[in-house]
């Protein structure tokens, strides 16, 4: 939708025509909502609808700039892509992967023409989700970059080039948000508890309501790769197989966490959900509230801060300020707090480390401060020096 309002035409191509038909029927019930509130006009909506086809072929692409690509996560399958495209499409054609997960070089590493791949990370629903995380592999051309940096500025998209490493910025800072949750959600402390923890802290999702919207099978898939490439840290409680077992991976199945009535796929009207209390017996929990919420919501916050400083520290966003637009357009931290870095500012650097030394006291190790922090602290450093100077 994003690539049509941006003026261009768009080819789908998909292995059915059931598939580009539900494509072309979701993109048309966005625009119909548009133009119901007087956002659109009927021949701004006939336009756009103009600018789509598709087709179970090649057809066309030798003729297309760039391709966005957007199967499974399955390595394999991203690399039968990437040939099946190089052998349609023109040597200049820029190939495109839209992965949560996978490296883009390990993607990139049986293209023909390396240098025209390239990471394009968009945020689910993509037409509500204002962040795209370009990431290029070592070999990725500048003007491969350029050129989709360029392509999601005119999608309204706000782009960050990020660096190739499993889970990118955006998700890599949010799976140990998202894995003390689950220590605390198995510590016994209810889930609505938590979820009303960081609603009140400012995020606009509670952690468990976010895994159901997911797909708790889409977190079952990402972690092991994020241990496997980031170390044990990444390691969360054992919960994923339990809940699968049980036919559980969220809103899509209609259950999770919360139950959906009617097995529903969609939320009604006023409709509330409700906590599905046989989670706790699946997960031999007794429910009970322990800690205050500022607390939890603090331990579970704490996690993701010293992830976003690490991945400044390792070149997996280019500055604080890249790592704070990430944060508040990606997951939705609190945008009053400004972002990760500019909240560590807010609370002082040599506090930040404090906290996270008495989490791993009481905790683990999986919380110890890293480095660019206890040399931040040491020298009483910021992230954003120029705004302490005009203080």
């Amino acid at each position: 939708m994003s690539a049509a309002k941006a003026g261009y035409p768009v080819q789908i191509k998909d292995i059915s025509n059931d598939g580009i038909l539900n494509a072309m029927a979701y993109h048309y019930g966005l625009l119909e909502k548009q133009r119901q509130r007087k956002i659109l006009r009927n021949t701004q909506v006939q336009q756009q609808m103009l600018r789509l086809s598709g087709g179970t072929t090649y057809r066309g692409f030798e003729k297309v700039d760039v391709v966005i690509e957007a199967v499974f996560e399955d390595l394999t399958l991203k690399h039968q892509m990437v040939k099946e495209v190089e052998a349609h499409a023109k040597p200049e054609t820029i190939f495109a992967t839209n992965t949560s997960s996978l490296p883009i070089h390990q993607i990139a590493e049986v293209a023909a023409r390396p240098d025209n791949v390239i990471g394009l990370h968009y945020f689910s629903p993509v037409e509500k989700m204002p962040l795209v995380e370009v990431i290029p592999h070592q070999g990725t051309s500048e003007s491969t970059i350029a050129t989709v940096v360029k392509l999601a500025k005119q999608q309204g998209k706000t782009p960050i080039v990020v660096g190739d490493s499993a889970g990118f910025y955006v998700n890599r800072i949010l799976a140990p948000y998202m894995n003390e949750a689950a220590y605390l959600l198995l510590s016994g402390e209810p889930i609505e508890h938590l979820d009303n923890a960081l609603l009140d802290f400012g995020f606009p999702v509670g952690p468990i309501t976010l895994l159901d919207e997911v797909g708790i099978d889409i977190g079952a898939k990402i972690m092991p790769i994020l241990v496997q490439e980031l170390g044990e840290r990444f390691q969360g409680p054992d919960v994923f197989d339990v809940l699968l077992n049980d036919g559980r991976k969220g809103r899509k199945s209609g259950k999770g966490f919360y139950r959906y009535a009617g097995q529903g796929r969609h939320k009604k009207a006023g409709e509330k959900k409700q906590v599905d209390k046989r989670v706790y017996k699946l997960l031999g929990i007794r429910p009970e509230r322990n800690v205050d919420g500022h607390t939890l919501a603090m331990r579970c916050t704490l996690m993701m801060l010293n992830e976003a400083a690490r991945c400044l520290d390792e070149g997996v966003v280019q500055s604080a300020r890249d790592g704070d637009i990430g944060a508040i357009f990606g997951i939705g931290f609190p945008p009053f707090l400004g972002g990760p870095f500019r909240y560590m500012d807010q609370l002082g650097i040599a506090s930040v480390v404090a906290q996270l030394y008495q989490h791993a006291d009481l905790y683990g190790e999986r919380f110890l401060p890293c480095e660019r922090l206890v040399a931040m602290a040491q020298a009483g450093q910021v992230f954003y020096p120029a705004e302490l100077e005009s203080q």
